[in-house]
């Protein structure tokens, strides 16, 4: 089975996420760490496991890479849904709309994926939402399916360009498109193929 993150009180998770782009950065995330940051009660302690699972810190409690790109308010609700979606790999398996759906979905999938019981289902519930609910789902999604490729199995000549634009945050989303051509392709086929790519990426 299993292992999601949970607190018994979840609305400490935002603020401590606040901290994160306000404090430095310490060279390992500690239970004294929390409580010189004000998180000083014994329930606060799952913050260190939280912020594991969602990548910002290593298995030994030392800041990652995307610890500091969430100290960018701009991008930090970004990378947020990126952790998040790593953490609960198998929920967007099922469900790739999941920090959409409602707690009797999200009941459903932590009741049979774990063997926690009714109230520890509760604060599993709770922490998911309240962590999606600082999340930028939207963009996220459009930067990981931002890369596309066709291709065909009978071709022997290839046509290849890129799409490159700007998504909210400023990050770069680049686009590679790969069209493989057969040998007797006419410059009608060439000019069919850019019009194509100009109407459904360029306009």
């Amino acid at each position: 089975m299993a292992s999601y993150v949970y607190m018994t009180n979840s609305a400490k998770i935002g603020k401590f996420l606040k901290t994160i782009q306000k404090a430095g950065v310490p060279p390992k995330l500690t239970g004294k760490h929390l409580k010189a940051l004000g998180f000083k009660s014994v329930n606060d302690l799952p913050l260190v496991g939280i912020m594991k699972a969602l990548g910002f810190a290593s298995s030994s409690g030392e800041p990652t890479e995307s610890w500091q790109s969430y100290r960018h308010k701009t991008q930090a609700p970004i990378v947020l849904a990126q952790g998040i979606r790593k953490h609960y790999a198998d929920l967007f398996k099922m469900y790739p709309d999941a920090h959409l759906k409602d707690n009797e979905a999200l009941h459903n999938f932590f009741s049979t994926h774990t063997t926690v019981g009714a109230g520890t289902l509760k604060f599993m519930i709770a922490t998911f939402k309240a962590l999606v609910g600082l999340a930028d789902f939207k963009t996220e999604t459009t930067i990981v399916s931002s890369e596309s490729t066709v291709d065909t199995s009978d071709a022997t000549g290839a046509v290849t360009t890129t799409q490159q634009g700007q998504a909210k945050g400023g990050f770069a989303v680049n686009i590679n498109i790969q069209l493989a051509l057969p040998e007797n392709a006419t410059p009608e086929t060439f000019d069919a193929f850019f019009k194509s790519m100009k109407k459904h990426l360029l306009d």
